[in-house]
């Protein structure tokens, strides 16, 4: 019934204003209270009207002016006695429900007293029939009764219903008792009236529930925003903002205080990451909040680890519940467990500086709770006098500050946690060098120096040294000004000797009142680490470095691999992925790379980037190598039939490997306990390797001693590229991915050609690295690269995928690797002097070069071409597949050249004749490079000029 008659007034609504009815406000339990306040004092205005109205007419019918009424039975004068002593009481009792305060209104009697006074007063609308004097209009005074009772007060509509009910019935019951025949004309007004006062009636209700929405949606973003300034959005918990606006309230009341922090959370936050550690503050608010649930007990979120509790209950009931917090910790549920301390005390403070000192009291024991251990206590249940302990604490300034413990205590006494500050780390670079070249007693001399110029740049900061040449400077200076008066100090300390440059490392920390709040300790040690990576000037900005979220997330990285790399190793989540080595002009499979890949079970899988850095610098890096070994050797012994022994799979080794172990001793063990040719399992060794000293030169010795071959990875990009090729006896080579990214560049080919040519003299083999696209890789087939790797043949696949993949299928054998190599390795470089001219027709000289092969269907396909044979032979050439073309058969040099292959054999390996092309005629020579063992594939290469050397 409630749902058609809202759906009756929106259809009713909208067809009068054009517009739906916003209803919401109809619920809001706020609107009782509206109508209520509105309806006070319309019902006084009313009552007031209504008793001048009857003082009008009982003085009118005491003075006898009246001329006789047309009604009798009743008499006028105790009608308008009885309707102004009804509206009197009722006046009365509405300015008494008037005086009460508003939130008391909807709770008291003042909803019956407006029904009762608008339904009896229309009953009495009907009596003032009888007040109508004869020659006067018969309903007169009941029409002003009506209008008023129907119009001042504001009704609802069911309100009204009940109203128009009551009078109309009443003056039915009137008229019907005393026999009185009205006219149709005044039952026609009657009519009227209803419906206009109806009508004017809703209309100001669906105004006012307008209004009272459109307030209402006001007064609830007002509070929402109240609520979410006040609220800490992670734990739902009261903030600090809440915690100053709510210290009044506690003036002068016995409170209990306690401030909570979690033990070791940003350890967790480190090595789990920040999703992890908003997860265990979500829950550690849920905890708090079911735990301190009573009215009188707030918590806050003080700090981005640390909680305060405030409460005005029973003490003993207190630390109860301070201890049962204590013991949910452990309830972990999906989580890792953790503690955390606990510091409270009990006090009344009398001003605010007293509340704060109570907080101050409960941090200090705290701080005592931190020092017993994870997961303890302490506090006191005796009343703190605040004052005292504010008077009496000894404070520190940043004069007095000499170590890190001083620090730390000034930091916390000045609440510089929330505010923005930096620190620097200073570190003097090779220190012991500098001592021993000049001497202690002036390497102490040049220490007091950079002092004097850190106090010169920084004279009211907090400097201290943490060991013999490392500095902490703390200070409160803007961001940049900071960061250039570090750099002033840099470039002072630089000029301190004339005999060398002192160099002044420096790593910074800026902490913004912006951020989460921090510690003096958080932000020192992440300024070390900060300096740590300034080792040079490449690596930051003249040896400095700042803390930023880049950094952060290195931090967090290795700090993950640190506590998961071990677990991860012994739970098999690091698996080898295997990337092909394909032959560059046979297509044909010839080995695989074998790269680590860590697939964590959380974090799914993990870019060997994120990782291998950090192995490499912890110098752990050794037991990844040895893991991946292991496991290429498992699965080749596993699946012997699919990784053929012509087959080679390369694996990286760092060079940090060779500072911790003997690496082919230890290769050596792995290979041969899985029964592995030592042909078939083959090492990459970055080139910068090399450069080290005499243990990578006999490491690498010895593996060709027992009989492992040796890549050159990285090639070009290291600092031993020529040094290389004459100290060590390496397979061969792999072109650093990057020379292929820029192949419109001169210099790059040039210097490819220049890797070629030097390969090929010296015997090394060549791999192509990073190929990703047909024009890098017709670059590098023409060029004479050896293996081709990159995505255009395939991405690094997991052994599942590789075993069913047609790479296992299409390996290549002796026959065929021997024809192709030697396609590779014929020069295709064209030495003419171009700016020659031949005599006879005064064009520039054209020596064109292509290697082409004769298949057993008869096809010329050309594996390498220059750039000279391609102009002559554009338009003639089809492809054969994505990485090989072939010469078309209707073209006239396809016969010529099949001709002149018939008449080159091994005793017969070079063969000249005359060929016209594009109305030019060029000498040719075909010369025989090798043959398939079968028969069945010829290898040539074709050479055409427009001259004639003479003999």
């Amino acid at each position: 019934m409630k749902v058609r008659r809202e759906k009756f007034l929106q259809g009713l609504t909208k067809l009068i204003v054009g517009r739906d009815l916003d209803l919401s406000a109809v619920k809001d339990p706020r609107l009782k209270s509206d109508i209520l306040k509105n309806n006070i004092f319309y019902s006084i205005t009313a009552c007031i009207l209504l008793c001048i109205l009857a003082l009008i007419g009982v003085i009118g019918s005491v003075l006898s002016l009246d001329k006789g009424y047309v009604l009798s039975g009743v008499n006028a004068t105790s009608v308008y006695l009885i309707l102004f002593l009804t509206n009197v009481v009722f006046l009365r009792l509405v300015l008494y429900e008037q005086k009460k305060p508003a939130d008391d209104i909807t709770r008291s009697h003042a909803a019956l007293i407006f029904h009762l006074f608008c339904g009896i007063n229309m009953i009495l609308a009907s009596l003032t029939f009888f007040t109508t004097q004869k020659n006067s209009s018969f309903f007169f005074e009941y029409i002003l009764v009506t209008i008023i009772v129907y119009l001042l007060p504001l009704s609802d509509i069911p309100s009204f219903i009940r109203n128009a009910a009551i009078n109309i019935v009443s003056m039915i019951f009137v008229l019907c008792f005393l026999h009185y025949n009205i006219a149709w004309q005044d039952l026609v007004d009657i009519i009227a009236l209803h419906l206009i006062c109806g009508f004017v009636n809703w209309v100001r209700w669906i105004s006012f529930l307008q209004t009272e929405g459109m307030l209402f949606s006001i007064e609830s973003k007002r509070d929402l925003y109240y609520t979410k300034s006040r609220t800490d959005a992670l734990t739902t918990l009261l903030n600090r903002y809440a915690l100053r606006k709510d210290f009044p309230g506690y003036i002068n009341q016995k409170l209990s205080l306690a401030l909570i922090d979690l033990d070791s959370f940003k350890q967790y936050n480190d090595n789990y990451g920040h999703e992890y550690g908003d997860r265990v503050l979500e829950r550690t608010g849920k905890k708090l909040r079911h735990i301190f649930h009573d009215y009188e007990d707030r918590c806050y979120r003080y700090g981005g680890d640390e909680f305060l509790i405030i409460s005005k209950n029973n003490t003993r009931m207190f630390t109860q519940k301070l201890r049962e917090f204590q013991n949910s910790c452990a309830e972990t549920g999906d989580d890792l467990p953790f503690t955390c301390s606990i510091g409270y005390c009990v006090g009344i403070p009398h001003a605010e500086a007293d509340l704060r000192a109570l907080i101050k009291i409960a941090d200090n024991y705290l701080y005592k709770a931190k020092s017993d251990g994870k997961g303890t206590m302490q506090g006191a249940l005796s009343l703190a006098n605040a004052s005292v302990r504010m008077m009496t604490e000894q404070l520190l300034s940043p004069a007095t500050v000499k170590n890190t413990d001083d620090a730390v205590k000034f930091f916390t006494q000045n609440k510089m946690c929330g505010k923005s500050w930096s620190i620097a780390y200073l570190n003097v670079n090779r220190f012991a060098e500098i001592n021993e070249t000049i001497g202690t007693r002036n390497g102490q001399i040049i220490l007091q120096a950079i002092l004097n110029i850190l106090l010169r740049y920084f004279p009211d900061s907090i400097l201290f040294t943490r060991e013999v040449d490392h500095f902490v400077l703390y200070s409160t200076v803007p961001d940049s000004e900071f960061t250039d008066r570090i750099r002033k100090v840099q470039s002072d300390v630089a000029a301190l000797e004339s005999s060398r440059v002192v160099i002044l490392r420096a790593g910074i920390y800026h902490h913004h009142d912006t951020d989460a709040p921090a510690d003096f300790i958080t932000g020192m040690y992440n300024a070390i680490y900060a300096a740590n990576q300034a080792y040079n000037v490449t690596s930051g900005d003249n040896y400095l470095c700042i803390y930023d979220a880049t950094l952060e997330q290195k931090r967090a990285r290795e700090n993950f691999v640190h506590s998961n790399f071990i677990a991860a190793l012994e739970a098999g989540h690091i698996v080898p992925y295997y990337q092909p080595i394909v032959g560059s002009l046979s297509g044909t499979t010839s080995g695989f790379e074998a790269l680590s890949r860590w697939i964590d079970p959380e974090k799914g899988m993990i870019s060997p980037a994120d990782y291998v850095p950090y192995l490499e610098e912890s110098f752990e890096a050794y037991r990844l190598d040895l893991y991946l070994l292991e496991q290429v050797c498992r699965d080749i012994r596993k699946y012997r039939d699919k990784f053929s022994q012509k087959l080679f799979v390369t694996i990286n080794l760092s060079q940090t490997d060779f500072k911790i172990m003997n690496m082919p001793e230890e290769i050596e063990h792995i290979v041969s306990r899985y029964g592995i040719p030592t042909e078939q399992i083959q090492f990459e060794i970055t080139e910068s390797a090399f450069a080290e000293t005499k243990v990578i030169h006999d490491a690498v010795k010895q593996l060709n001693a027992r009989g492992y071959r040796v890549w050159m990875d990285d090639f070009g990009v290291g600092e031993s590229s020529l040094s290389a090729f004459h100290n060590y006896e390496v397979q061969g080579v792999k072109i650093d991915q990057s020379f292929f990214r820029d192949l419109s560049n001169q210099r790059t080919k040039i210097i490819i050609k220049s890797i070629v040519d030097l390969c090929h003299e010296t015997g090394s083999m060549m791999i192509a690295e990073g190929i990703e696209t047909r024009e890098q890789l017709w670059y590098a087939q023409q060029w004479g690269m050896n293996f081709i790797q990159g995505f255009f043949f395939s991405r690094p696949i997991p052994l599942n995928d590789l075993i069913g993949s047609p790479f296992v299928s299409n390996v290549t054998d002796e026959d065929t690797d021997r024809f192709y190599q030697t396609m590779a390795k014929v020069s295709l470089v064209n030495n003419l002097p171009f700016q020659y001219q031949n005599p006879q027709n005064h064009r520039p000289l054209l020596l064109a070069r292509a290697v082409i092969v004769l298949c057993p269907d008869q096809q010329l396909t050309l594996l390498r071409i220059d750039k000279d044979m391609q102009d002559l032979l554009k338009g003639s050439v089809i492809a054969v597949n994505k990485y090989q073309y072939s010469l078309r058969q209707d073209f006239s040099l396809y016969a010529i050249l099949t001709d002149a292959i018939r008449k080159v054999d091994a005793k017969h390996p070079a063969f000249g004749f005359s060929v016209e092309l594009n109305n030019q005629k060029y000498h040719a020579t075909l010369n025989l490079l090798a043959e398939k063992s079968n028969g069945e594939m010829e290898g040539f290469l074709l050479t055409l000029a427009n001259f004639v050397i003479a003999p």
